[in-house]
């Protein structure tokens, strides 16, 4: 499935949509809609990985990479409906202490707390 990133302004959040694969063909795409919604003065992004269906090292780098520049701006960085094929290379990887993750995106939208230190919420 060829890759799709989208966009869009939800509360207080850049949610950004994922669909398809996130490999190293796609990293400049993915780092430009990053760098798109940390242009914001307190970005606050979220990752809606619904429709991700893998993801490899230089992903999981960006995400990481995200995450760290919107804290350093002031915002914040989470994600939301991983698949279990994520969520467990999130859990070896010891990536899933280092976001607040939802079930779904609307959990994300209302309990997501802008402010808020990363805490996994894997179900």
């Amino acid at each position: 499935m060829p890759l799709q990133i989208s966009g869009e302004h939800r509360r207080a959040f850049t949610v950004i949509r994922i669909v398809g694969e996130v490999d190293k063909t796609a990293e400049s795409r993915l780092r430009e809609k990053i760098d798109e919604a940390l242009a914001s003065a307190s970005p606050r992004l979220l990752f809606d990985l619904s429709s991700m269906n893998f993801i490899d090292s230089c992903g999981l780098r960006l995400l990481v990479q995200a995450s760290s520049r919107a804290h350093r701006c002031g915002g914040t960085c989470a994600l939301c409906c991983p698949k279990p094929s994520t969520r467990r290379l999130m859990r070896l990887t010891g990536l899933d202490a280092a976001f607040d993750v939802y079930p779904t995106l609307g959990d994300a939208l209302a309990e997501a707390r802008p402010e808020s230190p990363a805490t996994a919420r894997l179900p």
